[in-house]
């Protein structure tokens, strides 16, 4: 269900953020992509917001893999 694998988006961004032993091959992309395909009616605008906010993480992330090579 839709609910289902926005759930799962939501726990493998989790993951990320904790860099988790568990995340495997894990990617933001991933995450908003499938948050995304999930999104589905968004009443509230809350499943839109927590897109927002993983883009923003990686965005994030990015640049701080970016300042830490340097």
């Amino acid at each position: 269900t839709a609910d289902f694998r926005f759930a799962s988006a939501v726990a493998e961004f989790g993951m990320l953020l904790r860099n988790s032993q568990f995340k495997q091959h894990a990617t933001f992309d991933q995450a908003i992509s499938i948050a995304q395909g999930a999104k589905g009616h968004d009443e509230g605008g809350y499943r839109s917001e927590f897109i927002r906010l993983a883009e923003t993480a990686k965005s994030l992330a990015n640049s701080a893999s970016y300042t830490t090579t340097y």
